[in-house]
């Protein structure tokens, strides 16, 4: 047998609070009384059906945004809006080759976002990949606050989403090529929202792990039930 594992509680801005439930961890009082895996039969179902409606209605949003922004600019400049007459077979290419390039590399900056989360309140990230194309950031053996957790799990959603909207108000010529990017990045984000939704049903003071799909929550027994 391997030598058990080490749980570190994980807390930048409160060494005091971390130091204490360090302690309780060390004493072996931390009992799993959840355990996720977005991967395995029980989940996977929902969150393909969630994947789906997130795509649909996020490339709807951002395509309503663009042209809403690109119409707007077209006014204000006294330009027409009838940018389709402009179209040729190449441009028409070259706009789904740019989306499908910017799609790919929008997949390692969400793994990066969640990296930063997790640096940010004092963690250590680890990032892999599963094949084909299948990317994951975790904090093995770490052990994380719930709302620390809730920043972890959608910081790529809100912030990716947020200065997508703000390229489309300010250049929507140039965010017309990062639609498929933007539309990815959100639908990509449903096990982030489904993590999310079944963490914020545990206790406040429960303590949680993530893995590279999902996470595991951890609590610190009462006298009770030790």
């Amino acid at each position: 047998m391997g030598a058990p594992m080490i749980l570190e509680v994980i807390d930048r801005y409160r060494p005091q609070r971390r130091a204490a439930l360090q302690r309780e961890v060390d004493q072996g009082k931390a009992r799993t009384i959840d355990e996720v895996e977005l991967l395995g039969e029980e989940e996977l179902r929902p969150l393909a059906r969630l994947s789906a409606r997130m795509l649909l209605i996020s490339g709807l949003t951002f395509a309503l945004c663009n042209i809403a922004s690109y119409a707007l600019w077209a006014g204000q400049y006294g330009h027409s809006f009838a940018w389709w007459q402009g179209l040729t077979f190449w441009s028409v290419l070259l706009w789904l080759v740019l989306n499908i390039i910017s799609y790919i590399l929008i997949l390692p900056l969400h793994e990066a976002i969640h990296g930063l989360a997790i640096l940010f309140w004092g963690g250590r990230p680890y990032f892999g990949a599963k094949l084909p194309l299948a990317l994951y950031c975790g904090a093995r053996a770490q052990l994380f606050s719930r709302g620390q957790y809730a920043v972890i799990a959608l910081a790529p959603l809100v912030v990716i989403t947020l200065l997508g909207l703000i390229l489309i108000a300010w250049q929507p010529g140039l965010a017309a090529y990062i639609q498929l990017a933007l539309s990815g990045n959100f639908a990509g984000a449903a096990g982030d929202v489904l993590v999310y939704s079944r963490q914020s049903k545990l206790p406040q003071d429960v303590l949680l792990e993530d893995s590279e799909t999902g996470y595991r929550a951890w609590q610190i027994a009462s006298e009770n039930e030790q």
